[in-house]
């Protein structure tokens, strides 16, 4: 719950709710409160940086889970949601398959097909990982 004190009465605001109540119990804008200073709104979380997988740069860090399972041998990772428990892979390249769209990783991993709008974090990248090296046989 979220308390302002004004100079005529506190308001306080419960998590779900969408008006301000007075101590008295009517809202902020009943005729008992006109004049008085409105209150200030707590600062919004920060937020994080969100893209899509149809404009996911190669390059670019995201989020992804733990190896998930295999495909043909090739380990699988899905799309994470927050930094605790993930790890930060470098996107190599995303294709379009028959099951969706597909995300390859420098470090040989990739997604399942993902189907819609799969979303991922951007991270920092890793100040202790290697660059990406590219073997050329």
């Amino acid at each position: 719950m979220t308390t302002v004190s004004t100079s005529a009465h506190p308001f306080t605001r419960a998590v779900g709710d969408a008006a301000w109540r007075c101590q008295c119990g009517m809202s902020r804008s009943a005729a008992v409160h006109r004049g008085a200073p409105r209150p200030v709104r707590p600062a919004p979380p920060e937020t994080t940086v969100t893209v899509s997988t149809a404009n996911l740069p190669a390059g670019a860090p995201v989020l992804t889970t733990d190896v998930v399972g295999t495909d043909f041998g090739l380990p699988l990772v899905r799309p994470a949601r927050t930094g605790p428990g993930s790890r930060v892979r470098e996107v190599r390249s995303h294709c379009r398959a028959h099951g969706g769209v597909v995300v390859w990783f420098t470090d040989g991993t990739k997604t399942p097909p993902l189907h819609g709008r799969t979303a991922w974090v951007v991270a920092e990248p890793d100040p202790g990982a290697h660059p990406a090296t590219r073997v050329v046989a």
